[in-house]
């Protein structure tokens, strides 16, 4: 294939190397913005059109936005390429290679074959919620309070142990306090909970297909000879479970394609190890590496700046990022009084960009933390402008949408404990706690699971025969259902629950909140329609999974309304934005105080501000704070360190303060007055009521004789009055009507 070719189109030379190498290891170094989902789609039709079965190709991505993203191109690549041959290409599944994320390609694998580890193949996907219901009933049953070990916090050690790919058992040995004594503990009880309900959480997506592999090496043998062409995106992201189910299949053929960049792993808290890219090559040798770092995204100005910052992180592939758009405005640095200024001062740059022409969609505040968006939010409201938190509360994780969905799994599997006990008195049945307390210890004692002990629930003693018949209908809606599931798809049978229990009747209560309800289980309906072309099980698991993997940054994209977008750092990678807000650049906040006595902690804050400013386009700003009301009291932390690596060459400062340090240049304000000089371009703008005079002019003395009600004139705004005078600020009402703010010792004013 020639270069001229479309698969070669549009490519660079570092890009082209990647495309042409088809067999064997190869490492793609790409920073930021530097077309990597391009080399890697030109890459895989590359492949397809050099005669590999699409069917053999394996790419794995970490969002599902990324996956959809990469078919797209794919599919028009080879349309374009092949002519009419490939006209009809995207309905037909086979001439599509299979990508996705880690956790659906493992969904994929074992829906198959998990029953040859014991297990069935109609297991649940636990969400957050499920699995925090699950560990408080463990630590109700082994007796340890709350108050003791909270289930996010059990959540949070298991979930680093099996990212470790630990069993309880090898989790046992490393217990060296009684803290994790419990946590251990209640880890075993939460993987019996696990099996009793058939579900898995996941994690156990990846570790099950992993353990899988290892155990049942024919199961390997039929994936290595599926996939001999393995593609992984992101690979600084990956986790030791990751890797070890990229290792075993790539083992036979050893045509393992990863890409990735070091200066973008952020996600060492989920348990991503950065050493997977590192250390690559020591495990493949011969492996090709190609470094992509033209930036096809931002300006110069802002590689600059980003790369000085990574720059401080030791143990780092070299890199330099550099970009063909020379010009652009500097990065702007804002110091502000206080957070709430902050927050109001980014809503309104975001309005005054609108107004420049740059949509609000194409505008996003990010935030270190969770709890610095309602700032930003309140502000928002309080300016009329639209906004979007993502990352806030999940869609999915809504309370009528969870009942909907609780009621379809229970269709799946009545063994999903978690989600029956959800859906039991939805809508009430009159099924009250203490009937509730009573079936669960004839279970216990019986050794049944709860669905069992509810089809019995005539045998057991102490519940009324009223409550006796409540519990046998609910049994027998439960298995007329799952009758239906057989031959409806997913969006008719939800279609005749919601009838035949009523929810509507239940959700909509003549209130905005019920219709809002209401409107959210219609959504959901709205999602379902496009599994209607599967088999009826199929339709069911199809969608039950895709509602298990879904993400926030899934569907920013799918938004159609202009809004602001709102969102914490660890929450933009992939996105790009032509203007970028980073708020809370201070020591304590950005970095985290988490991070600040621990050095790979803090040179993960370094990517991770890295990440933030490369999300940026044209226009790039950072704020930070004089002071900031935290855990209840004001405090004033210094700014971040991050701030102190940017090149004045490509830094624009500004502050709401005339009277502050920072809105110097490194000269201070007193040596610039001596030498006449000017202040550097760290001009505040006009929202913010302060003017920086560039000439100085004040004879000594001018300050004292200054008060109010004294005439001047300033050489730009003309003749006007002084209103007030604090310290060494003075604030003087001009006859034209502006009102503005000027520093005494350097304003150019004449007292008349």
């Amino acid at each position: 294939m020639s270069a001229s070719d479309p698969i070669f189109a549009n490519l660079n030379k570092p890009q082209k190397q990647a495309v042409e190498h088809t067999t064997g290891p190869l490492l793609i170094l790409a920073g930021a913005g530097s077309g990597k989902t391009r080399a890697l789609t030109h890459r895989i039709a590359h492949l397809i059109h050099q005669g590999v079965p699409p069917w053999q190709i394996l790419a794995v991505t970490f969002t599902n936005k990324a996956a959809k993203e990469m078919k797209s191109r794919i599919e028009n690549m080879l349309h374009i390429t092949e002519g009419e041959d490939y006209a009809n290409w995207g309905s037909h599944s086979a001439k599509l290679p299979v990508m996705g994320t880690f956790h659906s390609i493992c969904a994929r694998v074992l829906r198959r074959d998990i029953d040859k580890l014991g297990r069935d193949r109609s297991f649940v996907i636990y969400d957050q919620d499920d699995q925090e219901k699950l560990v408080k009933n463990i630590l109700k049953e082994i007796h340890i309070e709350e108050s003791e070990l909270k289930a996010r916090a059990v959540l949070g050690y298991i979930g680093r142990f099996k990212c470790e790919a630990l069993t309880p058992v090898e989790a046992q040995k490393q217990v060296t306090t009684p803290r994790m004594e419990q946590v251990v503990r209640a880890f075993a009880a939460y993987e019996k909970g696990l099996r009793a309900c058939n579900a898995l959480d996941f994690d156990d997506l990846i570790l099950e297909a992993v353990r899988l592999f290892h155990e049942v090496p024919e199961v390997l043998d039929r994936y290595q000879e599926t996939w001999r062409f393995l593609n992984v995106d992101e690979y600084q992201d990956t986790n030791h479970s990751q890797y070890l189910f990229v290792t075993l299949l790539a083992r036979k053929y050893r045509n393992l394609c990863v890409i990735g960049d070091p200066d973008q792993s952020i996600y060492a808290f989920r348990g991503a190890d950065i050493r997977n890219i590192l250390e690559f090559q020591k495990e493949y040798r011969d492996a090709l590496e190609i470094k992509l770092e033209q930036n096809y995204r931002s300006t110069q100005m802002i590689l600059s700046a980003a790369d000085a910052v990574i720059a401080a992180n030791p143990r780092r592939p070299e890199k330099t990022m550099w970009s063909e758009r020379k010009e652009g405005p500097k990065v702007t640095v804002n110091e502000m009084r206080d957070e709430k200024l902050e927050a109001e001062e980014a809503v309104k740059q975001a309005e005054a960009k609108k107004k420049e022409g740059i949509p609000l969609n194409d505008q996003v505040v990010l935030y270190r933390t969770n709890a610095q968006s309602r700032l930003f939010e309140e502000a928002c409201m309080r300016l009329g402008l639209p906004y979007r938190i993502v990352g806030g509360v999940k869609f999915y994780m809504r309370r009528e949408v969870k009942d909907v969905l609780a009621y379809l799994h229970v269709l799946l599997n009545p063994h999903d404990t978690i989600s029956l006990l959800r859906i039991l008195n939805v809508p009430a049945r009159k099924i009250g706690e203490t009937t509730l307390e009573k079936i669960q210890v004839w279970n216990a004692t019986a050794g049944l699971p709860l669905w069992d002990a509810l089809c019995s629930a005539d045998k057991i003693e102490g519940i009324a025969e009223a409550t006796k018949g409540r519990i046998a209908s609910f049994v027998e809606l439960i298995r007329e259902l799952q009758k239906a599931a057989q031959t409806l798809t997913v969006s008719d049978l939800t279609t005749r629950l919601l009838r035949t229990v009523d929810l509507e009747k239940w959700l909509r209560d003549d209130t905005e909140e019920g219709e809002e309800r209401w409107q959210n289980v219609q959504e959901l309906l709205s999602v379902m329609y496009k599994y209607d072309g599967l088999t009826p099980e199929n339709s069911l698991v199809s969608f039950l999974e895709e509602v298990a993997l879904v993400s926030e940054v899934d569907k920013l994209s799918d938004t159609k309304d202009d809004a602001l977008t709102l969102m914490t750092l660890h929450l933009c990678k992939g996105l790009e934005f032509e203007h970028v807000m980073i708020g809370g650049c201070e020591e304590g906040i950005f970095p985290h105080a988490s991070s600040l006595f621990d050095p790979a902690q803090l040179e993960e804050e370094r990517r991770l501000m890295y990440v933030g400013m490369t999300r940026a386009k044209t226009h790039l700003t950072l704020f930070f704070t004089r002071s900031r009301m935290l855990w209840g009291e004001t405090r004033s932390n210094a700014p971040s360190r991050f701030l102190d690596d940017l090149p004045d060459a490509v830094t624009e400062r500004r502050s709401d303060s005339v009277l502050s340090a920072f809105a110097w240049a490194s000269e201070s304000g007193e040596q610039k007055a001596a030498k006449g000089g000017k202040l550097e371009p760290y001009r505040q703008e006009e929202h913010l009521n302060v003017e920086f005079n560039q000439d100085t002019g004040l004879e000594d003395g001018t300050q004292e004789t200054m008060t109010e009600g004294t005439r001047v004139e300033h050489p730009t705004f003309g003749q006007g009055e002084v209103t007030a005078v604090r310290g060494g600020v003075v604030e003087i009402q001009f006859d034209s009507g502006q009102k503005k703010i000027f520093a005494i010792s350097i304003a150019p004013l004449k007292i008349l």
